[in-house]
């Protein structure tokens, strides 16, 4: 597996892939979280190869995205490498949430017909392609925004990046 690390305006992000296609995008805050994604790919007994060449897609349409651009992700090639069932299932309908656009966890499960709205969440925990899978764009049913790993305040810069209110 190929991967490579790239800057963007709200920091690195370390990007993996396979040859059939991209399987994870992480936001990278510090050295710790580079240890943690390191580590998920050693328990897989993944070998990881430093690759920057094979990012040259990746890396322009997140350049697109991070200026402001609304970008279509459709032309990437994904190749999940890791999630049961049910979290692809979850990651993919969270995959058509538009741009510039927000979900709530309840509204999600209502379309995947699961009662709970926390299996969403904790599927959501786990996506390994961060803004390709938007889980960003999902909030609260009360609309306040809850649930993300790299931070909230990440998750606000997103929203606001999409609805072009950050400037780029």
């Amino acid at each position: 597996m190929f991967y490579t690390l790239f800057d963007f305006p709200i920091g690195k992000i370390f990007f993996a892939k396979t040859s059939k296609g991209l399987s994870f995008a992480s936001f990278v805050k510090d050295h710790s979280r580079l240890d943690e994604i390191t580590d998920f790919f050693k328990k897989r007994n993944i070998l990881l190869d430093y690759d920057e060449s094979k990012f040259r897609l990746e890396y322009k349409l997140f350049n697109n995205y991070f200026k402001g651009k609304k970008v279509s992700f459709a032309s990437l090639p994904i190749d999940f490498i890791s999630g049961t069932p049910f979290q692809r299932k979850v990651w993919l309908e969270t995959g058509k949430i538009p741009h510039g656009k927000t979900e709530t966890y309840k509204s999600i499960a209502q379309k995947l017909n699961q009662r709970g709205y926390r299996s969403i969440g904790q599927a959501l925990s786990q996506n390994p392609i961060l803004i390709i899978i938007p889980c960003h764009r999902v909030i609260g049913s009360d609309g306040t925004l809850v649930g993300f790993g790299p931070g909230l305040e990440i998750k606000e810069y997103l929203l606001r990046l999409e609805r072009g209110e950050v400037s780029a």
